[in-house]
């Protein structure tokens, strides 16, 4: 069989080959040695993760003419004719493509009539959720009340699709992500069975691409195994798979925490130069990023593996800098299909992250303020009761809504009139997520239960509010010595910044 299809080829024809789903093998090995099957399952879960493989192991179990154990023999003439598709009484249907309640109706009819040659008709409904509401009601009634010889089977990636009515009379089993440990295990097995050698290192980028999913990633060592080479090293793999660089990578995250913005510059053009797939360069850096986060916030038992350069440098940001980097790299994925630049999008993911601290801060604006635009009131003091309210806010918004805190304090108050309180910043990206109603109507919401009256928060963008933020904490300085100082950089500003760091 050909090596493109190993996920074909090394289907689990067993309840216990499945991976990763041990809660799931269990529960339906008994109902099959106890007799006691259910007349509707519902499997939800990732795509990729055995769904539709335990449907037609179930299909099997059910109509195995000698199990063992609960599981089927995989050789009698209903295991058989299963296996190899041969049989008019096992039937897939795929919801996406038949979403009418017409193809509903021609299934219920088909139910009516008993099996050709096995104990049960089994339905297996692929994407569930995509049927129609129609399609759904007529299927209702017959999971009711289904003749006895029946047993429908419902998969679906997207349960919060699928109406109440339909899941309370389904057995559900909630399918698990694939980890990253099942996953390696299960390519070296497949790598030795085909008489293949895999470098570790190829190994690990599959199961890192495949995120989870066995499909994924048994497709993508699938598609390397067609290159005819008998060893796989990071050089056939880079044939195939999109090229990131983890060392640069790392490099990059240390560069963000040192707030090293050239140094950060000049890691991406060289990526670029490289021919580095940069979009999953993009994701490596948040999924770093993001491991970063958990090292910072988790106790040291529960902490992720990072590398150790970037855990002798990770102390000198705080989890809330960390927080607002991540939201910078994510937000730019908007830019990705519109830049003339691919490499413009993480530009502007390290400008926005490294211009709200360190060097940077103090560097005075080329630009002139307007005098005629509105400045934020001064700062809290114990002269400013309005100023002083405020900052109740965003202590209040700070303990109850964190990750609403960063683009908060990326603001400033402006103005005050009764109960409306209206907040300007000079970036966009903050700005527009304090816009967003669901982060505005929180805010407000926090904020009255602050001044114990209805509160209505305005936010717009104004390029002239200057901002207070922490100046860069040099590695190992005690934390009382640092001080703040005004960031003028002006948003304008970034194409320059790039330029400049460019040629330096």
């Amino acid at each position: 069989m050909s090596s493109t299809t190993l996920y074909r080829k090394y289907r689990p024809q067993r309840f216990a080959d499945l991976i990763g789903q041990a809660h799931v093998a269990t529960t339906l090995t008994n109902e099959v040695v106890h007799k006691q099957l259910s007349h509707a399952y519902l499997f939800s879960g990732p795509r990729g993760v055995g769904k539709t493989t335990t449907a037609r192991l179930l299909a099997k179990a059910a109509n195995c003419l000698k199990p063992k154990a609960g599981e089927p023999d995989n050789s009698c003439t209903a295991c058989l004719a299963i296996t190899e598709g041969k049989t008019l009484d096992v039937i897939e249907i795929d919801a996406a493509s038949y979403t009418g309640v017409d193809n509903i109706r021609e299934v219920i009819e088909h139910s009516r009539f008993s099996p050709s040659h096995l104990t049960y008709k089994v339905f297996i409904v692929d994407e569930v959720h995509m049927l129609s509401a129609a399609a759904f009601n007529a299927l209702l009634k017959t999971l009711e009340e289904p003749p006895s010889h029946v047993i429908f089977i419902l998969a679906t990636t997207e349960i919060h699709k699928v109406p109440e009515t339909i899941l309370s009379r389904c057995q559900r089993f909630d399918f698990h992500r694939l980890s990253e440990a099942d996953l390696a295990t299960r390519l070296r097995w497949m790598a030795k069975e085909e008489k293949r050698s895999v470098d570790d290192e190829v190994i690990q980028t599959i199961v890192r691409l495949a995120d989870g999913s066995s499909r994924d990633a048994e497709s993508i060592l699938g598609q390397l195994f067609a290159l005819g080479e008998k060893k796989i090293t990071r050089a056939e793999a880079d044939i195939i798979l999109p090229r990131s660089n983890e060392a640069a990578v790392a490099d990059l995250i240390v560069a963000l925490l040192q707030n090293a913005q050239a140094e950060a510059l000049s890691i991406i053009r060289a990526q670029l130069d490289q021919g580095i797939d940069l979009e999953a360069f993009r994701t490596d850096v948040i999924r770093l990023l993001r491991d970063c986060l958990l090292y910072r916030v988790l106790p040291q038992t529960q902490r992720p593996s990072i590398p150790a350069v970037v855990i002798e440098n990770i102390s000198t940001v705080s989890p809330a800098q960390l927080v607002s980097t991540l939201e910078n790299f994510l937000s730019v994925a908007q830019y990705v299909s519109i830049s003339p630049l691919p490499q413009l999008p993480l530009e502007l993911a390290v400008l926005q992250s490294t211009l709200m601290t360190g060097e940077n801060a103090s560097a005075p604006s080329p630009k002139t303020i307007p005098q005629d635009k509105p400045q934020p009131l001064k700062q809290a003091t114990g002269n400013n009761p309005t100023q002083n309210l405020f900052q109740k806010i965003v202590q209040a918004v700070t303990e109850q809504a964190p990750m609403l805190s960063v683009p908060l304090k990326m603001v400033r108050l402006t103005k005050q009139e009764g109960s409306t309180y209206t907040l300007s910043g000079p970036y966009t990206l903050h700005v527009e997520h304090l816009q967003h109603p669901k982060a505005k109507a929180r805010l407000e919401e926090i904020a009255s239960g602050v001044t114990g009256s209805p509160v209505s928060i305005q936010v717009r963008h104004d390029a002239t509010v200057t901002l207070d933020v922490p100046a860069q904490v040099p590695h190992n300085t005690p934390a009382a010595t640092v001080t703040s100082q005004p960031n003028t950089q002006h948003p304008d500003q970034l194409w320059d910044q790039i330029v400049s760091a460019f040629n330096s």
